[in-house]
């Protein structure tokens, strides 16, 4: 069916301004409730992470049973993580800072050993004078950082228990929202008339497999990195593998800049030992990285779609607004967005109508349409109006 887009008019511009500006409010109104939107934004994640395995036990068991399952196995695995792999990462950091001292005097002999070779070897060509102030200050900004490193554990230890309250309670309304997802889809398409209803289910349909497709991948290639990194340095018998595996791992959800911070971690880690066991560190941490890169097609398919130039902005531009959260969400926010443009943006701005897929099973629960594959039925051509 093509229908024919209508021109610009005083009531549609009237009703873009008016989305606008309540887009606005909205957007206001969270920022004042930060804690509120975390426990919602972990919500959503988890539900749309968890969407998939759920809907594969759906073909050999009810529902309401496979959601159970699903979430007696996810809080396993989290019982295993705290268990297992949280104490044993602290200790490693204990083991870090109780050696602060040992390490800086290290770095200093480093320097010196440094600044004697390239005075023998460059001569009057090396300002000794200056590597002399620049040892000299370097090592009063890493003392007085590891100072206030261990001062701050207790604050630390407050925020690391704020978090993980507010993970709770979005794993535990995750939960609810998939036990209930008839009813948020049935909220959600109300808000659309008739002829909008095509693009609503469109749109659920393309979130599902964006939102739900990434994140599950991401935590897979996550784990990958994780155990790649830790078997690698195992073998090197580091005495930090826990903890660089740990931090490769989750570095890894960061796209780009992610693995920039584990290698400098890593090195920084491996020169405790020696200078080269750093170097090697690094190589592990980037081919680990580059292992799951690999893999990226085979775990997420086509679930995001989005060029790497946009992806790189999206990142950069995602973490200087919104800080960490915005470096998490800017490849599904940049995919989300071009869902959005080539359904109502675009066919808006040009007047040229859009030609989509009808979403499968219409009638089925959203997590059933976010995570059918796209249907062979006809497609439709509609417009943004």
């Amino acid at each position: 069916m093509i229908v024919t887009p209508p021109g610009a008019n005083w009531r549609t511009i009237a009703r873009a301004a008016v989305i606008a500006v309540a887009l606005i409010v909205a957007l206001y109104v969270l920022s004042l409730i930060p804690k509120t939107v975390e426990v919602f934004l972990i919500a959503i994640l988890c539900a749309y992470g968890l969407s998939p395995i759920v809907h594969r036990l759906q073909r050999r068991m009810p529902r309401p049973i496979a959601i159970a399952v699903v979430y007696v196995g996810l809080v396993l695995l989290t019982a295993v993580f705290f268990l297992l792999i949280i104490p044993a990462t602290l200790d490693q950091f204990q083991l870090v800072f109780a050696n602060a001292p040992a390490y800086i005097d290290s770095a200093r002999t480093f320097i010196d050993t440094a600044q004697i070779w390239l005075k023998a070897h460059l001569g009057p060509l090396v300002a000794t004078t200056q590597i002399s102030q620049i040892e000299a200050s370097s090592m009063s900004k890493l003392s007085n950082g590891l100072e206030i490193a261990i001062g701050s554990v207790s604050g630390l230890v407050v925020g690391l228990g704020s978090a993980v309250v507010v993970v709770v309670f979005g794993v535990t309304l995750s939960y609810f929202m998939l036990t209930n997802a008839a009813a948020i889809r049935d909220s959600f398409y109300s808000l659309f008339p008739d002829r909008l209803q095509p693009q609503a289910h469109y749109f659920a349909r393309e979130v599902g497999r964006v939102v739900g497709g990434f994140i599950l991948g991401q935590i897979i290639l996550c784990a990958i990195t994780f155990a790649l990194t830790y078997v690698a340095l195992l073998v090197l018998h580091s005495p930090f593998a826990l903890l660089l595996a740990v931090i490769s791992g989750l570095c890894y959800a960061i796209p780009y800049v992610g693995v920039v911070i584990a290698s400098v971690f890593g090195f920084l880690l491996g020169a405790l030992t020696s200078w080269k066991l750093g170097i090697v560190v690094v190589i592990i941490i980037v081919v680990a990285s580059k292992v799951s890169d690999f893999l990226v097609p085979k775990v997420m398919g086509d679930s995001v779609g989005v060029s790497p130039i946009a992806i790189i902005f999206a990142v950069f531009a995602g973490g200087e607004l919104f800080g960490l959260w915005g470096l998490l969400l800017a490849i599904p926010a940049a995919a989300l967005f071009k869902v959005v443009w080539m359904l109502w943006l675009h066919p808006w701005l040009t007047g040229r109508p859009m030609m989509i897929t009808d979403a499968p099973e219409l009638s089925a629960p959203v997590s059933e349409i976010a995570a059918a594959e796209p249907s062979a039925a006809t497609p439709r051509i509609i417009s943004a109006s």
